[in-house]
């Protein structure tokens, strides 16, 4: 117990004087004299620091307020310590330049890609938007990537045409960019490529969760067209 007691009271020793160094510090850091604040700058009343800052549109250098040099074409950004290029310009050594738009393309705000995007039914291929070629039964989807299009409700892709998908009875269309594009009702399971068959529950089995087969109770298991056990 002594021993423990004689660990605490060194504890409670290092604890102390840690306090009294950062202490010591926080008032080391503190201004001390009257604050002179430099043109174009703003008094904050905070007591640590310089006690200034500048203002809008201006940054500190050597303890003086600088403007921001703004190029042409240019403004000075919401945080008031840096400039943007205005709409239609991009960065780039110090100034702005214009940006290129080809023709069918529009200007965007993603200052960091080509400052530009082809319009609907177009792709870009370099530096211009070329017409996207949309099948029969199809319609542009300016995705960026793959045809660029795609088949109507009720049709599917068919090399590079949309071809009608005929449906079966007791089925419906499904959107899955694979397979027949159809699936049959809830309580049918496909019977071949073109039919759904409506099939009977067993007794002590219910339908799963797609709907095109069945599940047996617990504790019942599954055997043939049966549900056995319990």
């Amino acid at each position: 117990m002594k021993i423990i007691a004689k660990f605490t009271l060194q504890m409670a020793g290092v604890i102390a004087c840690l306090i009294t160094l950062l202490f010591a510090t926080s008032l080391s850091a503190a201004r001390s004299g009257p604050v002179v604040v430099p043109e174009n700058g703003y008094a904050t009343g905070s007591d640590y620091g310089s006690g200034w800052r500048c203002g809008h549109g201006y940054v500190e250098t050597s303890g003086a307020c600088v403007a921001v040099v703004v190029p042409q074409n240019a403004h000075i950004a919401e945080a008031g310590v840096y400039w943007k290029c205005n709409r239609g310009y991009r960065s780039g050594d110090k100034a702005c330049t214009p940006i290129s738009v080809p023709a069918n393309g529009y200007l965007t705000s993603q200052s960091g890609q080509s400052g530009w995007q082809c319009e609907r039914g177009f792709q870009a291929e370099g530096d211009a938007c070329i017409e996207i070629i949309v099948p029969e039964n199809a319609y542009p989807t300016n995705m960026g990537y793959g045809s660029n299009w795609k088949c109507e409700r009720g049709y599917k892709t068919a090399n590079d045409t949309c071809e009608k998908i005929q449906l079966p009875s007791n089925a419906f269309l499904v959107e899955l960019g694979y397979g027949p594009g159809w699936q049959c009702e809830r309580g049918y399971r496909p019977f071949s490529e073109q039919s759904c068959q409506k099939f009977v529950l067993p007794e002590n089995a219910h339908l799963d969760r797609s709907g095109n087969d069945w599940r047996c109770n617990s504790p019942y298991t599954r055997r043939g067209d049966a549900c056995a056990g319990g």
